[in-house]
């Protein structure tokens, strides 16, 4: 078992670091085809591993929701999937992990005042090659990270972008009039781009700041909703993984074989 360093881990974290044993059984959340891409890239399932963090909605003034509620709850969504990541990672490297497969994230909020934010992933280690100082994080699962690392590419780190806005009607008018008919609301038309342009934006700057060469988007969320009849709020979160190039791989294929001889079967 690696040493646990002088960074003490929080309780929870240490209960579920206790069930890790050198001998014992090692769980893994990843499915047989999952499974066999991660041996197939050359790693090994450790265990699966976890982080969450529950956070308070604050409150704000009725009058002031519109311009700060919006901004509030988008860094909520920003600290929550942050935290509960380092968590994860927290926990990873405890148990002596070089990366993580497969995370998913899930947010739960049972009355509306507090939000949970949990990581999910399967921890794994290199059976050679190089380490990394630090566990690598990854939404991919094992064959696609297997896929990646054979045309020579490395996952990096989960980057996360989000961004949510309000737009206010400066005269007030009603934002939809159902007695109008089916027509374009262009408020909340030019809204939902602004937003999903700043998520892709933060998404992107995410994988600059740690060095990546590019990344890969596996989950788009979006929710838009109309704020006391005159005002539409939007909020739009990039999920995705941050990868580098290592080495020149396989170019990939351009084009697909229409016919399938017989004499390749």
């Amino acid at each position: 078992m690696p040493e646990r360093g002088a960074r003490d881990l929080s309780p929870g974290t240490q209960a579920r670091f206790d069930r890790f044993s050198p001998t014992g059984p090692k769980t893994s959340l990843l499915t047989v085809p999952g499974a066999v891409g991660a041996e197939v890239a050359g790693f090994t399932p450790v265990g699966d591993v976890m982080g969450c963090v529950v956070h308070q909605v604050g409150y704000t003034e009725t009058s002031t929701w519109s311009a700060d509620r919006i901004g509030q709850l988008a860094d909520i969504l920003r600290a929550g999937y942050q935290t509960a990541l380092d968590r994860l990672v927290e926990e990873a490297t405890a148990i002596g992990a070089h990366g993580v497969l497969g995370i998913d994230f899930t947010i739960t909020s049972p009355d509306g005042l507090v939000q949970e934010f949990v990581a999910l992933g399967t921890a794994v280690r290199a059976t050679a090659g190089p380490r990394p100082r630090r566990p690598f994080t990854t939404g991919l699962p094992g064959q696609d990270v297997a896929k990646l690392m054979l045309a020579g590419w490395v996952p990096v780190r989960v980057a996360v972008g989000i961004s949510g806005r309000a737009f206010t009607d400066r005269w007030g008018r009603p934002m939809v009039n159902e007695w109008v008919g089916n027509i374009e609301v262009p408020m909340a038309t030019e809204l939902a781009t602004a937003v999903r342009t700043a998520a892709r934006a933060e998404f992107t700057r995410e994988i600059g700041d740690c060095g990546a060469d590019g990344g890969i988007v596996s989950d788009l969320k979006f929710d838009l909703w109309p704020v006391h009849d005159v005002a539409v709020a939007a909020m739009a979160t990039v999920i995705g993984t941050a990868i580098t190039r290592f080495r020149e791989g396989p170019v990939a294929p351009t084009s697909t074989l229409k016919i399938l001889p017989l004499t390749r079967i």
